[in-house]
C-alpha cells in the first residue's frame, strides 16, 4: 500500500482519517493522483470510503483530475457495496456538471443510484441530477419522473430532500438549499 494510501486506512467508516489531508496533499501535488485513486481498488472497505471522500473534495475544486476517469468511477459505483463509497461518487458526478459532454452518462449513472439501499446514497445522487437538471434544461423531465417517486419513500429524511428537489427543479426561481452546491466552479452560476 502506498503512503497517501496508509493515511486513510484504520479506525472504521464512522471517521473520515486523514482524507482531507490526502486531498490537500493531492491537490498541491497533482501528480500524486493515481496513488490516491488506487484506493478506490484496495480490499479494505475503509481506504476505500476515504479515498472516495478525498477524490470528492479534490472535484470541488480540480474537477478536471477526475475527468478523464468517469469510466471507471461509474463502474465503481454500480458495483462497490460500501455506502460511503457511493456516496461520495454520487457528489463527484455533480462536481462533473461542467462536462456537458458527459451529461448522459452522469444522469443515468444517478439515475441508478436512485435505487440504492443507502439513504446517503440516494439523497446525493438527487443533489446532482437537481445540478445536471439546471444546468441542462433537456434532462429535467426523466430526472423529476424518477425523483417525484421518492417524495413517497420510507425514509422521511429522503421524502423531504426528494420535495426540495422536485420544487427546485420545476420552479427556476427556487435557489439551491445551503450544503447541496460544494463545488467552487458551480458556486457563481447565479444558484444561491
Amino acid at each position: 500500500m502506498n503512503q497517501i494510501l496508509e493515511w486513510l486506512s484504520g479506525g472504521d467508516l464512522r471517521s473520515d482519517g486523514m482524507s482531507s489531508e490526502a486531498a490537500e496533499f493531492v491537490l498541491k501535488n497533482p501528480l500524486m493522483f493515481e496513488e490516491l485513486f488506487e484506493g478506490l481498488y484496495v480490499t479494505d472497505d475503509v481506504v476505500r470510503g476515504r479515498t472516495a471522500d478525498a477524490l470528492e473534495k479534490i472535484a470541488r475544486t480540480e474537477p478536471k483530475l477526475l475527468n478523464n476517469c468517469l469510466a471507471e468511477l461509474i463502474k465503481i459505483a454500480k458495483e462497490d457495496p460500501v455506502p460511503m463509497v457511493k456516496m461520495h461518487l454520487a457528489m463527484i458526478f455533480g462536481h462533473l456538471a461542467i462536462y456537458e459532454e458527459k451529461v448522459s452518462d452522469l444522469t443515468s449513472t444517478l439515475l441508478h443510484l436512485l435505487d440504492d439501499e443507502s439513504v446517503f446514497t440516494k439523497s446525493w445522487a438527487v443533489v446532482s441530477l437537481c445540478i445536471l437538471g439546471r444546468k441542462y434544461p433537456e434532462e429535467c423531465k426523466r430526472i423529476i419522473e424518477r425523483i417525484e417517486p421518492l417524495q413517497r419513500d420510507r425514509s422521511i429524511a429522503m421524502r423531504t430532500k426528494a420535495r426540495k428537489a422536485v420544487d427546485l427543479l420545476t420552479n427556476k426561481k427556487d435557489s439551491f438549499p445551503e450544503g447541496w452546491i460544494k463545488s467552487e466552479h458551480l458556486q457563481g452560476l447565479g444558484w444561491k
